[in-house]
């Protein structure tokens, strides 16, 4: 199958992300055309390319068919991506097969980030593989389960003299996982790239009252770092202090 403006779905091409020239073989070429053009979250990546230096970890909470997981990976960082959707995490895998030297900086997890272990149900409004699939769909037309994974689980995979970045961008999950984060959060020069979902919360929380209480509650997870507002529900939140919180 080709899309317009794109190869056939699954065939290798070569693509510009920024400076760093990429190979991708997965089913996304309209999304990749957008990447090329400059118009796919300038402010994520200009965000790695400040923040994102050899030595440091980027943790890739939602990392789909891999753009940024693979971008951190081209700036010198170890990667561990997390996908949950079977048709996404296959997609990230056969980008990771054609960038051999950046797939060995990448440790592919195929579980979902929750604040208890066990397992999790998805669901998509249109079709997994899509980027919006979401614990907050399910049940829904199409539903699938994974296994999950707690953040003290992924801290324990982490050195504690590493420089922690974290990408969370996981479809309306952020809201009952945040308050789980501390054991990753109290990291010394933790710095967490967040993606709000106001959108997909309202389908489970319809009143604007409890979809506040929602959003302050998740969000006290940041006592004690500094916020900074990157585009509408995309923050950097900065931790200001090396104690606990």
């Amino acid at each position: 199958m080709t899309e317009p403006g794109g190869t056939a779905s699954g065939t290798p091409r070569n693509i510009k992300l920024r400076e760093t020239v990429l190979s991708v073989a997965d089913d996304q070429p309209t999304f990749w055309n957008k990447v090329e053009a400059g118009l796919w979250e300038p402010e994520t990546l200009a965000l790695i390319d400040q923040q994102i230096t050899p030595g440091t970890t980027f943790l890739d909470l939602g990392a789909w068919v891999g753009p940024t997981a693979l971008y951190a990976a081209a700036r010198g960082a170890r990667v561990i991506a997390l996908e949950a959707d079977p048709v996404a995490l296959d997609q990230l895998r056969r980008n990771l097969a054609v960038n051999p030297a950046l797939a060995q900086r990448i440790e592919v997890l195929a579980r979902a980030v929750h604040a208890t272990e066990g397992r999790v149900t998805f669901g998509a409004r249109r079709k997994p593989g899509d980027s919006m699939s979401s614990v907050l769909l399910a049940p829904g037309a199409v539903t699938w389960v994974a296994e999950a994974i707690t953040p003290a689980a992924l801290a324990a995979r982490i050195g504690a003299e590493e420089r922690l970045f974290i990408k969370i961008d996981i479809e309306g999950g952020e809201y009952e996982l945040l308050p789980a984060m501390r054991p990753l959060l109290e990291r010394p020069e933790c710095r967490v790239l967040l993606s709000l979902h106001p959108g997909i919360l309202a389908t489970v929380l319809p009143g604007a009252a409890q979809r506040e209480a929602a959003t302050r509650r998740a969000l006290e997870a940041f006592a004690g770092f500094n916020a900074h507002a990157l585009a509408p529900d995309q923050w950097l939140f900065v931790r200001t202090r090396a104690t606990s919180c």
